[in-house]
């Protein structure tokens, strides 16, 4: 059962980074979150302050500390090991990640340091301490349809005649948790790599969640992106063959919150539920934000293939990374374990809504 109770969240600054005292673990139980400034991070804090009560499936009261890149480089094993001897954590929640998919294919040094060094380091620093790490990784792993790719014309049975494989990705199923990996792009090879490393060195203490197509409220995401091109654009070109789903960065936070309570461990998926095209995502976007009055006039919004998008993007001089076709999670195994772990939930179940409501509630929290 999860016990509420105050949770006390510190943003430090770096002044307070090199005069803050030793805590003494356990009491309260210290969560360290690397990458302060990213989307996640952020929400990991705006959650927690929302909850105002979180606490150890032990009862004990979380002192949460948000460290920036400046404050603590995950890819410098003598600065994390100096952090963790100021901070002595309990968790470590890591969301310090390179995330530019298409940058990634001419900076794989760069992308290979900060996403499998990096939880490397920070898994070997949570071991000899004895703290556990959550690790957060993607649905890029995976190469394209669960269990079956399909990338010929196949047969609709129930209507009789041959469609092309890119309008059957609804059909398939998404992937979990034990599904063979196939990454596409060096982004991809990294996040697959960062997870493996965090298993190999604390095995049964890690746990690492998968997520999709992540937004909010902060940080550079889709639906920021959109809602400014159809601000300022009087059309919009919108890759239609990539299945995914969109999932709101609050309703992950409020998943991996309940994790640490619970203290579980293991390889997780999480998104929201259902699925769609960047395209129909980009149209919700729209619908969505003219009737919350976030925009004043519709734009158009045309389906492209990936190949040619690809080949736009070439002659603009952008070499864009392959992504996954079909990326759907599916999240039945960790709705189980948090039923199991805890008698009743410290939120309000949108984590376990459809990608349309969640979009929805992110919109209203900017209209």
């Amino acid at each position: 059962m999860m016990i509420l109770a105050m949770a006390q969240i510190t943003k430090t600054t770096p002044a307070q980074y090199e005069t803050s005292t030793i805590i003494e673990a356990n009491f309260p139980e210290v969560v360290l979150i690397t990458g302060a400034n990213s989307q996640l991070a952020q929400a990991l804090l705006r959650v927690a302050a929302e909850v105002g009560h979180l606490v150890s499936n032990t009862g004990v009261p979380f002192k949460l500390y948000a460290l920036s890149h400046s404050q603590l480089d995950i890819t410098n094993a003598v600065n994390i090991a100096a952090v963790f001897v100021q901070y002595r954590p309990n968790w470590v929640i890591n969301c310090a990640a390179y995330n530019a998919v298409d940058a990634a294919e001419n900076d794989i040094v760069k992308a290979h340091r900060v996403n499998e060094l990096g939880p490397e380091l920070l898994a070997q620093q949570c071991l000899q301490s004895g703290a556990r790490l959550l690790h957060v990784s993607s649905d890029y792993v995976f190469g394209g349809n669960a269990a079956h790719d399909v990338d010929h014309n196949v047969e609709n049975v129930s209507e009789g005649v041959i469609e092309p494989a890119a309008k059957l990705h609804y059909l398939v199923s998404p992937f979990v948790e034990f599904d063979d990996p196939k990454p596409l792009s060096e982004y991809a090879k990294s996040k697959l790599l960062g997870e493996q490393q965090v298993f190999a060195v604390l095995g049964d203490r890690a746990t690492v969640v998968r997520t999709s197509w992540l937004y909010g409220q902060g940080g550079h995401n889709f639906v920021k992106t959109m809602l400014k091109l159809m601000q300022t654009q009087p059309s919009l070109q919108v890759i239609d063959d990539q299945i995914g789903c969109p999932t709101w960065s609050d309703a992950l936070a409020r998943v991996m919150w309940q994790l640490v309570a619970a203290q579980c461990s293991g390889l997780f998926h999480y998104s929201a539920k259902s699925q769609c095209s960047w395209h129909e995502f980009a149209v919700e976007i729209q619908q969505q934000a003219l009737a919350l009055n976030l925009l004043h006039q519709p734009v158009v919004i045309q389906p492209i293939s990936s190949a040619d998008y690809a080949k736009q993007a070439l002659t603009r001089g952008v070499n864009v990374a392959k992504r996954p076709s079909y990326s759907v999670l599916n999240s039945d195994k960790l709705q189980s374990t948090l039923a199991t772990h805890a008698s009743h939930s410290m939120f309000d179940n949108i984590e376990w809504q459809d990608w349309r409501q969640q979009l929805n509630q992110m919109l209203r929290q900017l209209s």
